[in-house]
């Protein structure tokens, strides 16, 4: 990079775009995290030392950390990149008009004028704690997590009933995250989502892909009722790229 110092009479400025306020706080507290995975992320911590990184490259002072991520192979998935490819115009757009998709699903569900549902994630039980803390210490199989997963499912679908709830919904954010590839879970780095609660988001590093189908093991809980059932991925797309940091080389 060429310095800018020689062209610009005046000082600049260099800080971050907004307010680390929903960024989780300090990267060194992901012991668990793959370390290459890692050296990629930025906290609210590694940003500030972004933000110096920055101004030093204005001087011509380069950061080669970042170019790193570009030559793993980790990133780029070879089948997302030919899915991606193949697109046709047509694929950005329905093959029918919204009248005709309402007209079909008032068919299919019969729903009320004004049909109820809920909104927001159901909390998580102590018990659906302490089993994903057991599933992850590889404590119990995963077939007894999906169990586990299954009756609080089952649960919700039955208490939404009870309450004559129109629309079912269900939204295990984790557990879906999972299923994917191209994202990293954390331990500690919990950010602000509103008020006082907190949730850890799921981070992308490189292309998403779906390796299986991820709700078939849970599609019982749709058969149980005979009301609609929704299933919400990764809920509200709550999803921190915090991988993409901002380049000081290329």
């Amino acid at each position: 990079m060429i310095s800018l110092f020689p062209l610009i009479p005046c000082n600049i400025v260099v800080s971050t775009s907004c307010s680390l306020l929903h960024t989780a706080v300090d990267l060194a507290s992901e012991t668990k995290l793959d370390k290459e995975i890692k050296s990629w992320l930025a906290f609210a911590a590694q940003k500030v030392q972004e933000v110096n990184a920055l101004a030093k490259a204005l001087s011509g002072e380069r950061d080669e950390t970042h170019s790193l991520r570009k030559f793993s192979l980790r990133v780029t998935n070879e089948n997302v990149l030919k899915a991606a490819a193949s697109l046709k115009g047509s694929d950005h757009h329905r093959a029918t008009n919204v009248s005709v998709r309402l007209a079909a699903q008032q068919k299919k569900l019969g729903l009320p004028v004004l049909p109820t549902t809920t909104i927001g994630s159901f909390p998580q039980t102590m018990d659906l704690r302490r089993v994903r803390r057991e599933f992850k210490a590889k404590k119990i199989s995963e077939d007894d997590y999906v169990k586990s997963i299954k009756e609080e499912i089952n649960k919700v679908v039955k208490l939404q009933e009870e309450l004559d709830i129109d629309v079912l919904k269900n939204d295990i954010v984790e557990y879906f995250g999972e299923q994917l590839s191209g994202f990293a879970f954390i331990v500690n780095g919990w950010v602000q989502s509103y008020g006082s609660r907190c949730v850890k988001q799921p981070n992308i590093y490189g292309d998403v892909s779906r390796p299986k189908a991820m709700i078939v093991l849970l599609f019982m809980a749709t058969n149980q009722s005979p009301r609609p059932l929704v299933y919400l991925y990764l809920a509200r797309l709550i999803i921190f790229c915090k991988i993409d940091k901002t380049t000081t080389g290329d």
